[in-house]
């Protein structure tokens, strides 16, 4: 894949061409406060502090009308676009194990260094990878055992999440190394590099996928998040989806890091067929 020196010619080209996208993506006046940020304690998953009361923590957890997870609903293709052309990976990408309240959490060693988006006029650093314990977005309301997410953000605090889902399979070399990094008794600050191999085994980076204007997940449940859902699923082993529940629950979470679907409010999805 390319590497990180300049954004991918072809994300730039499909930057111009589809600048009218930019109506679709919310912008952020709000700043995008991670949830790890919040006092301990102050949300769950579960019981009295669980989503149904987040609303207590964050209003816009409660009032938000362009709120994250969704069921996908795939529509017609707008035309040919890869998720290749929007966002790519770099090979030898290093990413260091974070604690984190809601999933397993790696964050990029060297900013700037592990891959890039480009979409509707921004550009966007990788800067986090994500795994939640639990599908978050469904599609056409079929529930996964697991959600990857690849968090970018942009200079001005502007954030795009290429969100993959994990299905029953085939071991996933790429998720391999990123649990090897997270699992109880790694070294501290344990890292995962990343290979041009372990980023084609992540992510479908050649197929469909569609874009929709969203939030953070967990509070303070920040809109203005752009999402972009790859169509396809990657596989995961029965043992690698249970070393991943293992994880989250050494980090003092639940297993079941997801937050209910929310209602589109007349959002607009656009889906995109493989090149």
């Amino acid at each position: 894949m390319a590497g990180r020196g300049v954004p991918h010619r072809r994300a730039r080209a499909v930057a111009a061409a589809v600048a009218a996208a930019a109506a679709i993506v919310t912008a952020a006046a709000a700043g995008t406060t991670a949830a790890a940020d919040l006092p301990s304690g102050a949300w769950e998953f579960f019981g009295p502090r669980g989503p149904a009361f987040w609303g207590a923590v964050s209003p816009t957890c409660a009032t938000g009308l362009a709120q994250s997870p969704i069921d996908v609903v795939a529509t017609a293709p707008a035309g040919p676009l890869s998720l290749q052309s929007v966002a790519t990976q770099d090979d030898g990408a290093e990413l260091r194990a974070e604690g984190a309240r809601n999933g397993v959490r790696l964050a990029c060693a060297s900013p700037g260094a592990c891959g890039v988006a480009v979409w509707a006029g921004y550009t966007y650093d990788l800067v986090r990878v994500h795994l939640h314990g639990a599908v978050e977005h469904t599609m056409g309301g079929e529930v996964f055992p697991a959600e990857l997410q690849l968090v970018h953000q942009a200079d001005d605090g502007n954030s795009l999440v290429v969100a993959i889902h994990l299905r029953v399979g085939a071991v996933n070399e790429g998720l391999e190394k990123l649990l090897a990094a997270s699992a109880a008794g790694a070294p501290a600050n344990a890292t995962a590099t990343l290979s041009e191999a372990d980023w084609a085994a992540l992510v479908p980076a050649e197929d469909g996928w569609c874009q929709y204007g969203g939030s953070l997940t967990a509070p303070p449940c920040t809109e203005g998040v752009t999402w972009a859902i790859a169509s396809t699923p990657r596989s995961a082993s029965e043992e690698q989806l249970r070393r991943l529940g293992a994880a989250i629950l050494d980090a003092g979470a639940v297993v079941l890091t997801k937050r209910p679907v929310q209602p589109l409010n007349g959002r607009r999805m656009t889906c995109y067929s493989a090149e």
